[in-house]
């Protein structure tokens, strides 16, 4: 599949990132009639990756500190970005797909980016468990949320099938404490993407 790069601007006004080059395209490995892209953004990364991988749950991110690469598993692919700006990204139906999806990471690559700015770091999340979330809730398997159990509802928080929010008594006066130890193991970042909007 030969073909000639192409370049676009896909956020003109972005605060990191702009324009993102399509550098190859190859048949799929993992998915039989899709592509695989390699594209380049237009500024380095490598100081917004550890929050950026904050502002996905935690069972989506693969990060590798002493390289500082971020592998996200979302929108039914993988999606690889390396401190110099470059992104691998697999099961693409086309390169009109493959350019819709990381105008969204681009946006969120913005964000982090404001965020940096604004003296916000990232956590650790590779080191941030089930049990650690389980830890900090209500602890009383009250079903309010629609899981049977607060360890049930943990291990959903941390794929991304439950919001914090959707605990009820987190919201409860009294539960200070437990959101106090959320905060400190999530994080204000992580605590949003986890879907917490009780500030």
């Amino acid at each position: 599949m030969e073909m000639d790069e192409v370049k676009r601007e896909l956020i003109p006004d972005g605060s990191l990132v702009r324009e993102v080059t399509l550098k190859q395209v190859k048949p799929c490995i993992a998915s039989e009639g899709k592509i695989r892209v390699l594209m380049e953004l237009d500024s380095e990364i490598g100081d917004i990756i550890p929050l950026l991988a904050n502002m996905y749950p935690p069972g989506a991110v693969n990060y590798v500190k002493k390289k500082n690469i971020l592998t996200l598993t979302i929108y039914d692919r993988l999606i690889s970005l390396y401190p110099s700006g470059k992104v691998s990204m697999n099961k693409n139906h086309d390169v009109e797909e493959a350019f819709d999806i990381i105008r969204r990471i681009m946006e969120r690559i913005n964000q982090a980016f404001e965020a940096y700015m604004r003296g916000v770091r990232g956590r650790d999340v590779e080191s941030i468990g089930p049990l650690d979330i389980q830890r900090c809730l209500p602890g009383s398997n009250c079903g309010e949320c629609g899981e049977s159990t607060c360890m049930a509802f943990a291990m959903k928080l941390l794929n991304g099938e439950q919001k914090l929010d959707n605990c009820y008594p987190l919201k409860e006066p009294w539960m200070q404490e437990n959101v106090q130890c959320l905060e400190k193991l999530l994080g204000e970042q992580l605590m949003e993407t986890l879907g917490w909007s009780g500030y």
